[in-house]
């Protein structure tokens, strides 16, 4: 069942209050926690923004409805960071799986981990440790499903990821993994290939010996086994990008390159990158290496790929839309980093689900669904019922 406005309010109603007397509790925290995400989506990003905006929220028609309530209680600043500060991650990642599990597949999974920046700053506060957020993304979707969230020196990505692979929600047959190179290939990808899993991985700049063996094996083939060419050139502003995919599989045998470390490789696949600035007419050209534990088409892999480089674009997201990187979180930056995701979220899905269409006069983005967020509460109360 997909959750709406008042199913949302229910779970979350069911996270924790670290409040001990709640007969006192003045300020729910569900309806803290709800009018965060709300405020999210409309664009106040900060805690200062988030307080300036709820202080106008006492007499809003749509919360007293949904709170069931006359006036709506607004906490003071220092209360607001509080709550959420001491927020269970644990309750609220519950209810964020939940609400968005019902919209993905997960037939391709991205697992990209990302440092919260400022996490480990000497603040005003307290110096805290490292930490860092592991998302679990659905490629086709792009929606984030899960986070896992570590501190750097008591949990490694390895226990993470295991634990995801034994999780059923995440796992099912011929699902295709990919991930980014904050984590450590070799451990990574050889418990993908011992419990029966799909993988397509970068060969990372510093994986020098990986490399130099994958184009030493390229050079042993005639021709590569298939070529694929972009159709369209990607534009980025004023320049014009062509991929070029090319497979290179041993038809004897399962394996193409036999590594000491890296279990089961059967395709190495050659990426060739052509930029062309249309302004200089100057052309750049990068030569990328993958490797996978299977075998199939140029096409298939260029758009296994050209899902996970989509994956780019959620971080581009969090940045430009939510601001990210300019959140410094002293103490537990994991709250708000859900409450973030959250956002991108529910952008998505809308833009997913009018994608060509126009909000207003404005072609839909994901930017203009942030604008008119800002300026309209029922199209932000639509946002929280998307069907996509």
């Amino acid at each position: 069942m997909k959750m709406k406005k008042k199913e949302l309010i229910k779970e979350l109603k069911k996270v924790s209050d670290f409040r001990v007397d709640e007969h006192k509790i003045e300020y729910p925290l569900y309806e803290i926690l709800f009018m965060t995400l709300f405020g999210l989506l409309k664009g106040y990003l900060t805690y200062k923004e988030l307080h300036g905006w709820m202080q106008y929220q006492e007499n809003n028609k749509l919360f007293k409805k949904l709170f069931g309530k006359d006036k709506i209680n607004i906490p003071s600043r220092s209360t607001l960071h509080n709550l959420l500060m001491n927020t269970d991650n644990n309750e609220l990642e519950k209810v964020f799986r939940d609400y968005f599990f019902p919209y993905v597949e997960l037939d391709t999974i991205s697992v990209d981990g990302k440092w919260l920046r400022g996490s480990d700053v000497s603040g005003q506060y307290t110096n805290e440790s490292h930490k860092s957020v592991f998302n679990i993304l659905d490629k086709e979707k792009k929606l984030v499903v899960a986070h896992k969230f570590m501190e750097k020196g008591k949990l490694s990505e390895i226990p993470v990821f295991r634990e995801l692979l034994e999780d059923e929600r995440f796992c099912k047959g011929n699902q295709i993994f990919s991930f980014d190179a904050l984590m450590p290939q070799v451990d990574l990808l050889n418990t993908i290939n011992d419990t029966g899993r799909r993988y397509i991985a970068k060969v990372k700049g510093n994986q020098e010996k990986l490399r130099d063996k994958a184009k030493e094996t390229i050079e042993l083939f005639n021709e590569p086994t298939d070529v694929y060419k972009d159709k369209r050139p990607t534009i980025e502003g004023n320049k014009l990008t062509r991929r070029t995919v090319e497979t290179f599989e041993s038809s004897d045998c399962n394996l193409v390159m036999f590594h000491p470390d890296f279990k089961n490789i059967q395709t190495i696949i050659r990426i060739t990158k052509e930029v062309t600035d249309n302004e200089t007419g100057e052309i750049k050209k990068t030569i990328t290496y993958l490797v996978s534990n299977f075998k199939s088409n140029a096409k298939s892999f260029h758009n296994s790929i050209l899902q996970h480089w989509d994956i780019e674009t959620y971080h581009y997201h969090l940045d430009m839309l939510t601001k990210e990187d300019n959140h410094i979180a002293y103490v537990n930056p994991f709250s708000m980093a859900i409450l973030r995701s959250f956002t991108i979220n529910l952008y998505q899905l809308y833009f997913n689900a009018h994608k060509g269409e126009k909000i207003m006069k404005s072609k839909v983005t994901m930017a203009e669904i942030k604008r008119t967020c800002h300026h309209l509460d029922d199209f932000t109360s639509e946002i929280l019922e998307i069907e996509a």
